[in-house]
């Protein structure tokens, strides 16, 4: 198999020898996420013609792989293509993903990815397939047509804050590939080696932790059962159970935790310092080792950054050495849809390199 090198450009329609192309050719993005997981159809020119979102456990639920097929379906039906005008197939996935084209770790969701690529090359035979790391879709895709496009050519990092955290880098217009694909693992750098609770890696005190939709979560749960048993010690004690029970009722998910912290909770607003303690902190370690012109925050809890973002910053240039305190860090301006961006814009550079002949074969 190919080794892939993505180089980031403003692409145009294909010019090497790319063989035969469907009438009206289209790129599909697909990004498998941890919650969500988000299709889109491109054209060549990276323009958007129609996107399609829906609950992942539709695809990671044993044995309903087949709907990944009948979702990129919908997908293409919104941008009012159909499925033979598929030219390539771009699926990031949250994982490290081996040269062979296996996932070797891959500890936020229970993924067949053998199953989910057989079904997409069943479906669009005639189509390229890339697969690739969901953090390393995402920075390809802000490069391509995100914040950090004109810094394209030159040196970003972007980190993924969604169920897990991950990042992607590009050094000098060229995504960093790694020795065994866990490149961009960021999220289990041990930002506190106190921690005495694991996390999915099997470590503890991963940035993961603290600094992502679950870390945050669950951060936000212990809080609140802390402040309820804390306030009933003069009567009676609640149980554990209740404890947290009543802290699951009150912060369901990531999104319920940001609200509250934009009211002030003080459960919410605990957890959601940490959050940003962490997060600054782990900025500030990937900058000391690849020094980036920028730092990008993207994934789904980047579309809340106003909440965090000023107090990220400051634990950042509090932690970062000297050369690197002025580095900027912005958010994506693609947000949670850089993924499906990239994964399109790696599939575009596939073929704009290989043959296109019809076989659906993988290059890795």
């Amino acid at each position: 198999m190919e080794k892939q090198t993505s180089h980031i450009a403003r692409r145009a329609r294909p010019r090497g020898p790319v063989g035969r192309l469907p009438d009206d050719p289209v790129i599909l993005g697909l990004d498998v996420g941890g919650t969500h997981t988000k299709m889109a159809a491109f054209d060549f020119d990276g323009e958007l013609l129609g996107a399609h979102a829906f609950d992942s456990q539709r695809v990671l639920a044993a044995g309903s792989q087949g709907s990944i097929a009948h979702e990129a379906e919908a997908a293409l039906a919104r941008a009012g293509v159909e499925a033979g005008q598929v030219a390539a197939v771009g699926l990031a996935i949250p994982g490290s993903v081996s040269e062979g084209g296996s996932l070797e770790l891959c500890p936020n969701i229970d993924l067949d990815l053998e199953a989910c690529t057989s079904l997409l090359r069943a479906r669009f035979p005639q189509a390229r397939l890339a697969v690739l790391n969901d953090a390393d879709a995402a920075v390809l895709g802000d490069c391509w047509r995100g914040s950090a496009s004109e810094h394209a050519g030159g040196n970003v990092a972007l980190v993924t804050l969604g169920t897990g955290v991950g990042a992607g880098f590009v050094f000098r217009g060229v995504l960093y590939g790694s020795a065994h694909g866990a490149a961009g693992e960021v999220g289990h750098l041990c930002v506190d080696p106190r921690e005495q609770e694991p996390c999915s890696c099997g470590r503890a005190g991963c940035l993961e932790q603290y600094a992502s939709a679950k870390g945050l979560v669950h951060t936000a749960r212990r809080e609140h059962a802390a402040r309820r048993e804390l306030a009933s010690r003069t009567a009676a004690s609640p149980s554990l159970e209740d404890a947290a029970r009543a802290a699951a009722e009150a912060f369901p998910d990531a999104r319920a935790v940001l609200d509250a912290a934009a009211r002030r909770d003080p459960s919410a607003c605990a957890a959601l310092e940490r959050f940003s303690e962490a997060l600054g902190f782990g900025l500030s370690q990937i900058a000391c080792v690849v020094d980036p012109d920028v730092l990008v925050l993207g994934g789904g809890l980047s579309e809340r950054a106003d909440l965090f973002l000023g107090a990220v910053r400051a634990r950042y240039r509090a932690c970062a050495l000297p050369p690197c305190r002025n580095t900027p860090i912005v958010v994506s301006k693609l947000g949670n849809a850089c993924g499906m961006y990239g994964a399109a814009s790696r599939a575009l550079d596939l073929l704009a390199r290989g043959e296109c002949s019809g076989t659906g074969e993988r290059l890795l």
